[in-house]
């Protein structure tokens, strides 16, 4: 399939890609991207089996955020995705159906990446007061598509337009996905902390953030995930999430992009260095 597929694109914090990555917005996307992640049984039983899952379940994507966002906007952002990829060698066993499972089977690590791309879109598109249209998205998939070449996994997998991208993705969430025990754990969680900030802002930022997580969580979701698993979720609840996407389109016109762009980075290498130390502990 390779030969249908975009032209290679150079990635960086100017592509297209980069600047969505490194847009603190993906924030209020980051736990339906985590939680959809979960509904894989191969990832659940992963996350189950070779994390402190239990202790902390979205320490996986904070962990992860600033490692990926690095592999598309750092200098050595090829060989960061290299390492990436080998990170997950070791993470194989057997899923809560007693098939046996690897975090590098295509399919799998193919899934994990889709829903990053699908996470930074939405992001945009909900989010953002100036989203990319047109040539923009075209081009933003074809980033995507270079993005996943770093990791030197088989292309056979990759659809050749975001539209076919998107109804791939909307395909596998209608009959793919599962409520897998990661998953009711994820929905279950009572706390979302803020790990980028300072332990004393983190704990008085925790309480407030709560109901905003869980509703930036469980509104992101595609409709089509909440319906099929009967995630409740109202008409109140969808007036408050169109709300909160306002108010963020809002401000976003009042923050200049550069500003919101160097918050962003400061928050991802403070995310990064409290994740590293967490993990040598």
């Amino acid at each position: 399939m390779d030969n249908l597929l975009p032209a290679s694109r150079p990635l960086g914090p100017d592509s297209i890609l980069g600047r969505l990555a490194n847009d603190p917005r993906i924030a209020l996307t980051g736990f339906s991207t985590g939680l959809l992640q979960l509904m894989h049984p191969a990832v659940s039983a992963g996350v189950m089996q070779h994390s402190m899952f239990f202790a902390d379940p979205f320490e996986r994507v904070y962990r992860s955020v600033p490692r990926i966002v690095a592999t598309i906007n750092a200098t050595d952002g090829a060989d960061r995705a290299v390492r990436v990829r080998d990170y997950h060698r070791g993470i194989k066993g057997t899923d809560a159906h007693g098939q046996r499972y690897h975090a590098l089977d295509p399919e799998v690590f193919w899934w994990t990446h889709m829903t990053f791309v699908w996470g930074f879109l939405t992001a945009a598109d909900r989010f953002h007061h100036r989203p990319p249209v047109g040539d923009q998205r075209t081009q933003f998939y074809a980033e995507s598509v270079e993005w996943w070449r770093r990791y030197g996994m088989s292309m056979r997998l990759v659809p050749p337009t975001l539209d076919a991208f998107l109804q791939e993705f909307e395909r596998i969430c209608a009959e793919d996905l599962e409520m897998t025990e990661a998953a009711v754990g994820a929905l279950g969680v009572g706390r979302f902390e803020l790990p980028m900030l300072p332990a004393p802002l983190a704990r008085l930022g925790g309480v407030p953030s709560k109901p905003v997580a869980k509703l930036a969580m469980l509104g992101t979701l595609p409709s089509s995930v909440r319906r099929r698993f009967e995630i409740p979720w109202s008409f109140a609840d969808d007036a408050a999430y169109n709300l909160l996407a306002q108010a963020v389109r809002t401000g976003g016109r009042i923050v200049p992009d550069r500003l919101s762009q160097d918050v962003s980075r400061v928050m991802l290498k403070r995310l990064g260095a409290k994740t590293q130390l967490a993990s040598a502990s």
